[in-house]
């Protein structure tokens, strides 16, 4: 006999299933809001204070104020009552819209330039006895967040009296200017495009004489921090020797005390660097081209110098060795010496910050000239006949080891027969011969004509005149054998 079954409506195996899911899955059913998530219930910060807030979760409350927050944006609250004046500083590990507010629900006041959407620090003055109410705001897409509070403690050289001493170099420091003021007649540097801006104040007494670089948060991706550098005692008596914005480098006297005065206008709590240390020295370069010139070149001189801190270098000076000295603009020259010999060239450069630097070359010159003063060639040949070419090489400088190949040119081109080396004095109005043997063939009459071309080279060196090294015979008449 089979059991009696009832079966179940579809609605209740519906239920039975969410059921199970709600036991599962309490978490996803039943996800709680923020605690903060209404500014009633503004969470009170006690600083320093960090939490990881679900902002997915939060809502939009009806009356959420309409200033920097989007339409929609989930919100979540936190309030902070200053008993002393402070400066805050707020940061969020993700881009996120926060916003400021004074007074009470329904007649909220927005706090001038608190309105931020991006993950950089805020921070902002809180007065003493003000009840502050920090919002933070985004899409339901927006992901877990963590949130953290402080108070920013004003830089210990905040005014110029409390410079701080720069000791070892390199010297880097971090900072942030969010509670950094600008005192009763301090200077604007003149390179500062935001006069009056918190700043913070350094000293730096050289042992030595020397370039430095100076760094206002190069790498930072501001561009408002500058630094003023400044010679004197006191405010009233400071006169600026340098402003940096960005890096640069700078010349600073030896046991003479600089003062360094850093602003960053609009950075708020942002951290910032700055940074004192020796400028590398300038790295000389001298090319000289050709390398191996004679008197009939014009040689040219090139200043390939590096400077390692990027500014760049100039030539003061280029002595060439001859009694020539030059002080060009620009980064060559050109000079031709008018009689062999080796010359010493001496390379001056200067960079940014009063650095020099010096490279000598040697420049030999020498003047090699072979030429080809005759070629004699036959006006005729037969096929099978042998008949001689010569070759004559003048040479007035050096003794050379002279090497002549001869061509034979048809209409394909040049084809080298042979070639002969050897020694050629320098005798002014005398010659050397270089003879070679050539026997016709079937191929030269198949063209008709063969054309003797001699080309003469000096072993090892460079000839200054190599137009007359080529000579090129008159073309020879080529016949048939005799019978």
């Amino acid at each position: 006999m089979r059991p009696n079954l009832i079966r179940p409506t579809r609605a209740a195996v519906v239920a039975i299933v969410a059921a199970v899911v709600a036991v599962l899955l309490p978490g996803v059913a039943h996800a709680e809001p923020p605690s903060n998530d209404d500014i009633d219930n503004a969470t009170e910060l006690t600083l320093p204070f960090t939490e990881n807030v679900d902002l997915p979760q939060a809502s939009a409350a009806p009356d959420d104020p309409d200033r920097c927050i989007a339409p929609g944006d989930r919100t979540v609250w936190y309030s902070y009552t200053a008993t002393e004046d402070v400066t805050l500083r707020f940061d969020t590990d993700n881009t996120m819209t926060s916003a400021i507010f004074t007074g009470s629900r329904g007649a909220l006041r927005f706090v001038p330039g608190t309105c931020a959407t991006d993950w950089y620090p805020r921070s902002f003055p809180a007065h003493a006895g003000t009840t502050y109410y920090v919002v933070l705001a985004g899409a339901d897409w927006y992901s877990r967040v963590q949130f953290s509070a402080a108070v920013v403690p004003p830089p210990v050289n905040d005014h110029f009296d409390a410079a701080q001493p720069i000791g070892t170099l390199p010297f880097t420091s971090r900072l942030t200017l969010a509670a950094a003021t600008s005192e009763a007649g301090e200077p604007s540097a003149s390179c500062d495009l935001n006069p009056g801006s918190p700043s913070v104040w350094y000293s730096f007494t050289p042992e030595e004489s020397g370039a430095f670089v100076v760094d206002a948060d190069s790498f930072g991706g501001n561009y408002t921090p500058r630094v003023g550098a400044y010679t004197g005692t006191s405010l009233a008596d400071l006169t600026e020797v340098a402003c940096i914005a960005g890096q640069n480098v700078v010349r600073f006297d030896a046991n003479r005390t600089v003062y360094l005065q850093f602003t960053a206008a609009g950075t708020g709590a942002r951290d910032l660097s700055f940074g004192v240390w020796p400028a590398r020295p300038l790295e000389p370069n001298l090319q000289v081209s050709p390398a191996a010139p004679s008197v009939f070149d014009d040689v040219r001189f090139d200043g390939y110098s590096w400077d390692p801190e990027g500014d760049g270098t100039s030539i003061e000076e280029l002595d060439l060795g001859d009694g020539t000295v030059a002080h060009p603009q620009s980064s060559y020259v050109y000079h031709r010496y008018t009689a062999d010999g080796d010359y010493t060239v001496r390379l001056d450069i200067r960079g940014s910050g009063g650095r020099t630097a010096t490279i000598s070359k040697v420049v030999s010159v020498r003047t090699h000239d072979v030429a080809v003063t005759g070629f004699a060639a036959p006006a005729t040949g037969r096929v099978g006949m042998t008949r001689q070419v010569s070759v004559d090489v003048a040479n007035t400088r050096y003794a050379e080891n002279v090497t002549v190949t001869l061509y034979r040119g048809d209409s394909t081109g040049y084809q080298a027969v042979r070639a002969l080396t050897g020694p050629v004095p320098a005798q002014a109005g005398r010659t050397t011969r270089f003879t070679f043997d050539y026997t016709f063939t079937d191929a030269d009459l198949a063209e008709g004509t063969v054309v003797f071309k001699a080309v003469a080279e000096a072993g090892g060196v460079r000839d200054a005149l190599p137009s007359d090294n080529t000579v090129i015979a008159p073309a020879t008449r080529v016949r048939p054998a005799t019978s």
